[in-house]
């Protein structure tokens, strides 16, 4: 299914493409426009994108004539910069880290990217960033990439506010969760090595079913406070060790390998938000990544 979406999301970037540079003309597009809606209201029952901020990218691209969105982090104590999450195509990504360096972070600008397409072909793209966060220590932005005159510099700070929102709620530690292939995976990778030397451990994957068919009428903020009730719910229940890698998905990790808890019910507004568990015990190093790896895929 979410391959689908994928597809359909591509046709829309080849079609907004089409129109900007004058191969179609607008009549011709709206028909496009009118097919990938039909297109999507046949699989809408299913879920989409796990990653809500992932799905926000998407729709991005998707609605405001962008190539490439991604939300984009700069760490000051090793002169770092993180792609956390990204969608569009690769070709952007390397540019980016050469790009988002201290400077850019300290006063982010509007570039024009100069880009080789095609050997001895460059096509110019306007680079457009909004800061989510900033501090000392870490700097977060929101940055997209448009080869087209109609993208709108209005919808793109609105984008940027929505997601500056959703993450409002969430500290330093929790923010880093969004770059679960990368810094998270480290962090947890350290806690269970930490907790390994004192003996075995368990590492537990939470899978929240359906919160945003369940939630979606009572809006963005009731989705940000189940998501800091479910964390709560599970620090009290597993420990200080609880993250956050998704709004569906969370991973904990404690010591007791004898716990035997099948699921929870997390319950907001008189709603029960009901959960499913996967628990596995980890004895070694080499266990560790295949373990996360599985808690993963969990759903």
């Amino acid at each position: 299914m979410k391959n689908d979406f994928t597809a359909i999301l591509k046709d829309i970037q080849q079609t907004i493409a089409s129109f900007s540079e004058g191969l179609i003309l607008f009549d011709e597009a709206l028909k496009k426009y009118h097919t990938y809606k039909e297109k999507t209201l046949e699989i809408k029952s299913q879920p989409q994108y796990e990653n809500y901020i992932l799905n926000v990218l998407a729709t991005h691209n998707a609605e405001n004539f962008s190539l490439f969105s991604a939300i984009v982090a700069y760490t000051a104590r090793n002169n770092q910069t993180s792609i956390l999450l990204y969608h569009g195509p690769d070709v952007f990504v390397q540019p980016l880290y050469s790009l988002c360096n201290n400077t850019f972070f300290s006063s982010p600008p509007r570039f024009v990217l100069d880009y080789t397409v095609q050997q001895n072909v460059i096509q110019n793209f306007s680079l457009h960033s909004s800061s989510l966060f900033h501090s000392e220590k870490l700097s977060i932005a929101f940055i997209a990439i448009s080869s087209s005159t109609f993208f709108s510099r209005e919808s793109f700070l609105r984008y940027a506010a929505h997601i500056k929102v959703f993450t409002s709620l969430l500290s330093i530690s929790d923010i880093i969760s969004l770059d679960v292939p990368n810094t998270t995976l480290k962090y947890i990778h350290q806690v269970c090595s930490k907790l390994l030397t004192r003996g075995s451990c368990s590492l537990y994957g939470i899978y929240i079913i359906s919160p945003f068919s369940t939630l979606s009428h009572y809006g963005l903020h009731s989705l940000n406070e189940v998501s800091a009730l479910i964390k709560n719910t599970l620090i009290e229940n597993f420990g200080q060790y609880s993250f956050a890698l998704s709004m569906n998905l969370y991973l904990c990790i404690n010591t007791n390998t004898q716990a035997d808890i099948k699921s929870l019910t997390f319950n907001y507004r008189n709603i029960s938000i009901p959960s499913k568990i996967y628990h596995t015990v980890i004895e070694t190093e080499a266990d560790i990544i295949p373990a996360i790896i599985r808690i993963l895929h969990f759903h």
